[in-house]
């Protein structure tokens, strides 16, 4: 897969790239978190595929409104999600091209 290529499959353009810091770090725990049965990333863990599996999940309609949808902040989760991609993508090629 192509960088071009995973942009397109997950919709990420030029505006993703932009960082929040007092938001997105805190976003991205949760999004680890919703993944990972609420378990906390471990120091050593340096896996990024989890937020392609994330927003993978939107395809399947009862876990996103069950678990996704249903929080207030449900539209950072996402954005969050999507500027990882956009800051993450060396990472994630690297996972699926192995």
């Amino acid at each position: 897969m192509t960088k071009e290529e995973l942009f397109k499959k997950y919709s990420i353009d030029k505006s993703h790239n932009v960082w929040d810091n007092g938001i997105d770090n805190f976003m991205s725990v949760e999004v680890y978190r919703l993944m990972h049965n609420g378990k906390l990333p471990p120091q050593n863990d340096l896996s990024v595929m989890w937020v392609c599996d994330f927003l993978d999940k939107k395809n399947d309609t009862v876990w996103w409104v069950k678990n996704v949808m249903s929080k207030p902040d449900w539209g950072s989760l996402y954005l969050t999600a999507k500027r990882m991609v956009y800051c993450y993508d060396d990472d994630i090629l690297k996972s699926i091209n192995e």
